[in-house]
């Protein structure tokens, strides 16, 4: 999820597991196979304009290569919305990696998308619909999903949108070969909670997150017994994995639980992660975090800004006599 900067509007994420029919399947996999066969071509294209020239295509030139290949068999099965956006993302790509020079020669690079890599199937707005538990995609008409209720506090937008506040889509297979459609909504902003004390401070363990007022623990989240057998699940699952000969059906087999299995590990600590954050946020003004994960400071910032709250983070070791010890980079609406 992110945040407008203007406040005037916050961006939700949202996402669903589809359910196509095997005709629908089938066609799934010929666009996702098809987009990674045009976004080799595009790349190698241009490779051999830079060798020989000295210049990387430009975006139309791109998108004059994707209008010849979109003729070919391999295109009409495919959203025009989603060949065109792999023209972009290999623009924006080569942009970021000339932009970046500290990112040359360490991967930053745009690179051949091998199989299993294959780029996700970009949806417009105008194409989607909700109705109940099914959703209508562009060219495969509609299919059941299930992924809980659509975000509240929609905007309408311009006339043309068919489901509100919907700005794109990406259907996309994940690690254990679900069908996934991820949405990104324009919300109006939430109501702010009013806090019940003024300072918390926030601290992520190795198996808790302890949320402390005052300098005392309120309230500590620790794993559940269901995390932490889904862990040993996935230990062993990699153990397995290791003894299999590479290339053996019994080592596919194997990799297939070892992904599902991450899966569940991942959701189960972001529902952890979610429970600690929303409530250190409903309940502090201002917020100190110290030794926390990319995805904990991640919804901390996103919420702390939906709320007004202020956000501090910890670096280093904690300075004798100060309140909030060596804090570094103040985020959040306190700013």
């Amino acid at each position: 999820m992110t945040v407008d900067a203007s406040a005037a509007r916050r961006y939700v994420g949202w996402r669903c597991r589809l359910y196509p029919s095997p005709a629908q399947d089938s066609a799934l996999l010929r666009c996702r196979y098809g987009l990674r066969e045009l976004s080799n071509t595009l790349l190698a294209k241009s490779h051999l304009s830079y060798g020989e020239s000295g210049r990387r295509p430009t975006m139309a030139e791109l998108r004059a290569l994707t209008r010849d290949w979109r003729g070919q068999a391999a295109g009409p099965g495919c959203p025009a919305s989603a060949i065109y956006r792999v023209a972009v993302d290999l623009d924006v790509a080569f942009r970021n990696w000339f932009r970046k020079a500290g990112r040359r020669g360490k991967g930053g690079s745009p690179r051949i998308k091998t199989f299993g890599r294959e780029p996700g199937i970009y949806l417009s707005n105008q194409g989607i619909r909700f109705e109940g538990n099914r959703v209508r995609l562009p060219r495969y008409g509609w299919m059941r999903c299930k992924g809980g209720s659509l975000p509240r506090g929609r905007l309408s937008g311009p006339p043309g949108r068919k489901t509100r506040g919907l700005l794109s889509g990406r259907v996309w297979l994940d690690a254990g070969h679900r069908w996934m459609l991820s949405c990104l909504f324009e919300c109006a902003p939430l109501i702010p909670v009013e806090p019940g004390t003024d300072k918390a401070s926030v601290h992520q363990g190795a198996e808790e997150i302890t949320v402390s007022v005052d300098g005392e623990p309120v309230r500590v989240f620790r794993e559940s017994k269901a995390l932490r057998k889904a862990r040993r699940r996935l230990a062993r699952l990699e153990r397995q994995l290791a003894r299999c000969e590479f290339g053996s059906e019994g080592r596919k087999r194997t990799l297939a639980l070892v992904r599902n299995q991450a899966r569940k590990v991942r959701n189960r600590k972001g529902d952890l992660q979610h429970k600690a954050t929303t409530g250190v946020v409903h309940e502090a003004r201002e917020i100190e975090v110290e030794g926390a994960s990319s995805e904990l400071l991640r919804q901390l910032e996103y919420k702390a800004e939906w709320h007004g709250r202020r956000l501090k983070v910890r670096r280093g070791p904690p300075k004798p006599g100060t309140a909030f010890p060596n804090a570094r980079g103040d985020r959040g609406a306190g700013r």
